[in-house]
């Protein structure tokens, strides 16, 4: 109810970012990660061996984005550290590193550990945060995350990874659970916390596919979930032609 939260979790109307025109709370992740946790409770073993560790490692991103959605006094540097730590600790948690590019040269440096660490926790805490950015419009960032979700789950099950696509079709329907209810009225926002947990399982998912099933390249699950990097990067160059605008300003 907005009558016990809303002091803390209501998300104004001011800023040349925001197209709502009421109040209106941004705490969605709260809900994102209840229906996480429902899924975990009622997955079987195989599936739970797989999402436990995401579900652990994805927690430092979740906590930056919920802090910053209540205090709203969090920098973007701490909240882009923070998933890029739940990239490593994701690493640490399963031994699971982005290896197998294709590209020679790049996988000959991805072969020393420290080097694949780093590569996988900024590719997981880019993804995670161009997730955050496309987050504006109701159901943008929800309805992406569901349909590239879908996607890798396809490609789960095309190679007969049934637990890593039934992991990706579950975290689609949370995201699609969340949408049906931010859509079109937009009653509750993802906020960051949401978007930066969804960020970062769609990106650990990436990563995670293809190392589990040597037969996919790493580019493959990329590109499944290149358009909230492209649209970002396109955002950047957009603003960097326009006079008196800063690329990193929204």
């Amino acid at each position: 109810s907005k009558d016990w939260h809303g002091h803390f979790s209501m998300d104004g109307t001011s800023g040349v970012q925001k197209h709502h025109v009421n109040p209106t709370p941004r705490i969605g992740g709260v809900a994102v990660m209840c229906g996480l946790a429902a899924v975990w409770l009622l997955a079987a073993e195989p599936v739970k061996e797989l999402l436990s560790p995401m579900l652990i490692a994805g927690l430092p991103a979740f906590a930056a984005g919920l802090i910053e959605d209540v205090t709203k006094k969090v920098g973007v540097l701490p909240r882009l550290l923070a998933t890029m730590f739940s990239g490593a600790v994701a690493w640490y948690i399963t031994d699971v590193a982005m290896q197998n590019t294709g590209i020679e040269v790049l996988d000959q440096l991805l072969a020393f550990t420290p080097v694949a660490v780093l590569f996988t926790a900024f590719a997981v805490g880019g993804v995670a945060n161009a997730v955050n950015i496309i987050d504006g419009f109701n159901g943008l960032a929800s309805g992406s995350i569901a349909i590239m979700l879908a996607a890798m789950g396809l490609i789960g099950l095309h190679v007969g990874d049934v637990a890593a696509a039934t992991v990706c079709f579950s975290v689609a329907i949370v995201a699609l659970g969340f949408g049906a209810v931010n859509w079109p009225l937009g009653k509750i926002f993802l906020g960051d916390g949401g978007a930066y947990l969804l960020g970062f399982l769609l990106a650990w998912l990436a990563v995670l596919l293809p190392m589990r099933n040597p037969e996919l390249t790493a580019w493959t699950t990329m590109l499944v979930c290149a358009y909230p990097v492209l649209e970002v990067a396109f955002s950047v160059q957009r603003r960097r032609k326009r006079e008196g605008h800063h690329p990193g300003q929204p």
